[in-house]
């Protein structure tokens, strides 16, 4: 693993700054000045909600249409242009209290280069970059994102408390020009060429079978992938909606906000080993493989509001959600290339990529509308909870569909 580290040392690092600086605009982030937000424009939780969701759902569409640049144009030319385009949506923020206006085209703004292309760009590089490493490339351009979450809610809270909204979103615009867009340049001057296996190679040499680059539309055909999807969507529509309405539960279960806020740090160090550990199975197995297990942390850390009700256990529930958090990173830029080639992974991702901003521009307003409805959110969270084992038996029934898909109807696409 060291010497895979050092050896790529400079491509795995962009990956992890860019998975890094989306915490800007995930909805962990975004949450903290949600009081502030709706006080400055007297915005109840379903009206915010329903700004937040259309302008998540406007992202996903658009990340949709043109995901599919990544793989034209360069890595460098597309980190830059994500990063540039995600300082001026947190400069947007900074002035958004002046006018409600303001406040969806920054989140837009936040959401699709944030949440959206940063991770799209990472993800898929490394995706394509590695064969037989993939594993451990995916896990470790992921570590990104448990470590913007280590720190960035706690830097969040304590600015926004002594310095205001303003000031937050002010230096996020600041940090991402003067330090990551150098950064980036920097690290991707030097093109990485693949050495395990060229992209646009039909053999898997680690395997030594064929491997056939599906398109976009060919995967629409496979009823798999829409199965696949019931699984993929659980954690981003539940991480989305349990962080969007923090506070809420923090004021419903009386705990302490800095005692949540702090338990960032837990989440981040079970979505670590988690992501790593998910690295080495795909590795040694293959990512289809974690489809029935990956649910399962976070379908019992959600019964934790309703049934162990008092505040000594949130730091459960942040591990159950970190974990879950940490394998799906991994799992999501492993899964697809494996399933279905390269050579369009960029268009690929890009689709599966909108339909998960989609899920997640969904969430905040239905839990908020539900919310306002007086459907207890810790009943919400359960019932998610639920679902989500649901989902992981039909991961379980489906792993013979899964199994030899690529090679069974990947040359019919070709």
């Amino acid at each position: 693993m060291l010497r895979f580290i050092v050896a790529n040392a400079r491509w795995l690092s962009a990956g992890l700054l860019l998975c890094l600086f989306s915490g800007f605009g995930q909805t962990y982030f975004i949450s903290l000045s949600n009081d502030a937000i709706r006080a400055a424009h007297g915005l109840s939780h379903s009206q915010f909600g329903l700004i937040y969701g259309g302008a998540t759902l406007a992202s996903a569409f658009t990340l949709s249409n043109f995901g599919k640049l990544v793989d034209r144009f360069s890595v460098r030319r597309s980190a830059i242009v994500t990063v540039l385009g995600l300082s001026l949506a947190c400069t947007l923020m900074a002035i958004s209290s002046l006018t409600v206006v303001i406040l969806p085209v920054a989140i837009f703004g936040l959401r699709l280069f944030g949440q959206g292309f940063c991770g799209h760009v990472a993800m898929t590089s490394a995706g394509k970059w590695y064969t037989k490493n993939r594993g451990k490339a995916v896990s470790i351009v992921g570590l990104g994102f448990p470590l913007s979450e280590s720190f960035m809610p706690a830097v969040a809270a304590v600015v926004l408390s002594t310095a205001g909204l303003a000031y937050l979103w002010g230096g996020a615009a600041v940090v991402l020009l003067v330090l990551s867009v150098p950064l980036l340049w920097l690290l991707l001057s030097v093109d990485r060429v693949p050495q395990d296996v060229e992209v646009a190679t039909e053999e898997d040499t680690s395997s030594g079978k064929r491997v056939f680059h599906w398109t976009r539309s060919d995967i629409l055909k496979r009823p798999e992938f829409y199965l696949v999807q019931i699984a993929a969507l659980c954690p981003p529509f539940m991480v989305t909606a349990y962080f969007f309405h923090q506070q809420h539960l923090s004021s419903i279960m009386s705990w302490d906000m800095n005692v949540m806020v702090a338990s960032m740090t837990v989440f981040a160090a079970a979505q670590v080993i988690t992501s790593l550990i998910a690295g080495a199975v795909i590795d040694r197995f293959s990512a289809k493989v974690l489809l029935p297990a990956f649910l399962l942390p976070i379908s019992l850390a959600l019964m934790v509001p309703l049934i162990l009700r008092d505040g000594a256990f949130i730091p459960l529930l942040y591990v159950g959600l970190g974990m879950t958090a940490g394998a799906q990173a991994t799992l999501s830029g492993a899964l697809w290339p494996e399933l279905f080639g390269t050579k369009h992974l960029g268009d690929v991702r890009a689709l599966i990529y909108a339909i998960m901003v989609a899920s997640t521009a969904a969430s905040p307003f239905l839990t908020g509308f539900l919310i306002d409805f007086g459907v207890g959110f810790d009943l919400q969270l359960a019932v998610m909870g639920a679902f989500s084992l649901l989902a992981s038996g039909v991961m379980l029934l489906i792993q013979p569909n899964l199994a030899g898909l690529n090679e069974k109807f990947g040359q019919k696409q070709n």
